[in-house]
């Protein structure tokens, strides 16, 4: 591992990629279950390696321990399982599932504003109909299976 001059993110990543919760005080709460990287990786059948990968592009940013083990979240799971969705079966590359997270998070965050502020409007109505249509469009993904990590098999030694 090369050394870092001063503060300097390693890899070309932000400050706030680089830093985990327990080194600058956030104290992010992680509710439901609470998955290492091996077992994140069985859950979603995907390589470890991917799982570093989007974290270093990213994609999602699990949740370190002081030791710096990687703790994913239920609702880390959930997401992805979408970015799984949108590469394996959308056939995006990264830079475009990027992009359409961004934008299902900004969607959402104006569904938010809208209903904050609404009242019984029909306008305000509609365009809360059309928005979660259009969010119904973009997460249109297979159910997954909703096996734990506890029903998943175990590899027998060999």
């Amino acid at each position: 591992m090369e050394p870092r001059a001063g503060n300097a993110p390693a890899r070309g990543g932000t400050e706030r990629e680089q830093s985990g919760p327990s080194s600058q005080g956030d104290h992010r709460e992680v509710t439901g279950g609470v998955y290492v990287i091996s077992v994140a990786a069985r859950i979603l059948e995907m390589h470890p390696q991917t799982l570093r990968k989007y974290e270093r592009v990213g994609l999602v940013i699990p949740f370190r321990t002081i030791g710096m083990l990687r703790l994913y979240s239920t609702e880390d799971i959930v997401r992805l399982r979408l970015i799984k969705h949108m590469v394996d079966n959308l056939g995006m590359n990264l830079a475009g599932v990027e992009f359409a997270l961004n934008f299902l998070s900004r969607m959402m965050g104006l569904m938010e504003k809208i209903q904050a502020k609404s009242g019984a409007d029909v306008l305000v109505r509609f365009v809360m109909e059309e928005l979660e249509g259009i969010l119904g469009e973009l997460v249109n993904m297979p159910q997954p299976d909703s096996r734990s990590a506890e029903e998943l098999p175990r590899r027998e030694s060999q």
